[in-house]
């Protein structure tokens, strides 16, 4: 037994104080005084967090260059996928799967790709516009989580752009909360300094001194009574982590300063970013949303996130790496030129070398257990559709990153559904590729994670009530 096991201390203790009669709240990671005498729960016995995180990205991949050859534990990164190398043990990868969100007998682009996070077909939102036809697989997840965290869920968005989509709820989101025919769209924060600003308290608006330096002392400042008060209860190892929280916090918020003012989303949530498409920071506002998300899980803030890195259908062009037409219009011609099949297998290792970036925080996040944020959560990636120039939601692949406590297998394995057709991966002569099985079984797999009594996901021709065993543990 720890020999300060007997000093527990509230898994919801948080660090508080008032800036010129603000409010300031940090919270804590977690800390051996919240844990039981075993370490294996917390303090009052509840079991320690399971997390789940959904992360969007858009207009498909070119299938020969994504789909390994190989299957089973012994699978092989293909090319599209070798950015994830870093955490490729974390990596459960399912392929070939069939989504069957189709509304009527045509398909009508991006937005059935919705169904791989609900599990229903999407639904028509007066006129032309599109939301989901029910709730979104992390919203199923956060309703059952019995233990209250001070934020539900989080959702957060990278890039701002899409195209027709944007006429209904799926232009703008990917959560949804409620029942079918009666769903409350969670729309994403676009401004690291709102997210900033919702998980650890006050924060310095667009009017704010040119200088943060004082601003970020004097928040430290403000709950350094409760933190010293709080450090006669801690043992050294506990110490160590608490000053290693409270110096990364006041890094992160250094770093969201740093950003250029154009950056700034200024005014209500629902506002945009300043930078115009095609001028978006893509990298740089991806880095610090991921340490955001690492920073709440980590922290217990929330156990549920989503993630749109590039919602239906986007127009972000990756200028980044040279690129200047949008994913969405190499997603078309690449159908027929050869210059821009090699932009889109460039944007989707771009995609992809940003997802293993999040995924990486959470990997290099490690918790008061010694186990690292992987270990605890599942991050459940998929795009729109798997082809973009067909609109195919045929073979729409799915990601699995984590083990969730050891819900998902580790290492972890590949598993096709149906083999491809080697002479034409991606669907050029018949439109019509492979597919089988059912998309909604590997989200219910994962809602087994958090509620094993869990019967089914999803509804209408999409439902599923047979759970993928091949990537369970």
């Amino acid at each position: 037994m720890h020999p300060l096991r007997n000093r527990f201390i509230s898994r919801r203790t948080a660090l508080r104080g008032a800036i010129g009669g603000a409010a300031v709240t940090i919270s804590l990671p977690l800390l051996e005084a919240m844990l039981d005498r075993n370490g294996e729960a917390h303090a009052d016995g509840t079991e320690l967090p399971r997390r789940f995180v959904t992360w969007l990205f858009s207009n498909g991949v070119l299938l020969d260059r994504f789909e390994p050859g190989s299957v089973g534990t012994s699978w092989t990164l293909s090319e599209e996928l070798e950015p994830l190398a870093g955490v490729k043990d974390y990596v459960n990868l399912c392929t070939g799967f069939a989504n069957l969100g189709k509304v009527g007998d045509y398909v009508s682009g991006h937005v059935e790709g919705i169904t791989g996070f609900t599990g229903y077909p999407y639904a028509q939102d007066g006129g032309f516009g599109y939301t989901a036809g029910g709730p979104s697989i992390d919203q199923v997840i956060a309703d059952t989580i019995e233990v209250t965290t001070p934020t539900r869920s989080l959702q957060l968005a990278v890039s701002k752009a899409n195209t027709f989509a944007g006429s209904g709820p799926l232009g703008s989101a990917i959560s949804f909360r409620g029942e079918p025919g009666a769903l409350t769209s969670l729309a994403p924060i676009t401004s690291p300094k709102q997210v900033w600003q919702s998980l650890f308290g006050v924060f310095p608006g667009p009017d704010a001194p040119e200088d943060y330096r004082l601003e970020r002392g004097l928040m430290l400042d403000a709950v350094r009574t409760q933190t010293n008060k709080l450090r006669d209860k801690l043992g050294a190892a506990d110490r160590q982590r608490l000053d290693a929280h409270l110096e990364g916090v006041d890094e992160l918020h250094t770093k969201v300063s740093a950003l250029p003012p154009s950056c700034i989303l200024p005014g209500e949530p629902d506002q945009e970013n300043l930078e115009p498409v095609g001028s978006e920071l893509i990298t740089p506002i991806n880095q610090i949303m991921s340490e955001l998300v690492a920073y709440a899980l980590r922290c217990d803030i929330t156990r549920v996130a989503s993630v749109t890195f590039l919602g239906l259908a986007g127009e972000t062009p990756y200028t980044e790496i040279g690129i200047t037409s949008s994913k969405h219009l190499l997603s078309h011609e690449a159908q027929y030129n050869a210059a821009a099949r090699e932009h889109l297998h460039q944007s989707v290792i771009y995609e992809m070398t940003r997802f293993a970036e999040f995924c990486q925080g959470l990997r290099d996040a490690v918790d008061v257990t010694g186990a690292n944020l992987l270990d605890s959560t599942i991050v459940y990636c998929t795009s729109d559709c798997s082809v973009g120039w067909l609109h195919s939601i045929s073979r729409q692949p799915v990601i699995l990153v984590g083990t969730g406590g050891g819900h998902l297998q580790y290492p972890g394995v590949h598993v096709q559904a149906i083999d491809n057709d080697p002479d034409d991966p991606n669907g050029e002569a018949t439109p019509d590729m492979p597919t089988a099985g059912n998309l909604s079984d590997i989200a219910l797999s994962c809602l087994l994670a958090f509620e094993p009594a869990a019967e089914s996901f999803g509804g209408g021709g999409a439902e599923s009530s047979t759970p993928l065993l091949d990537v369970i543990a």
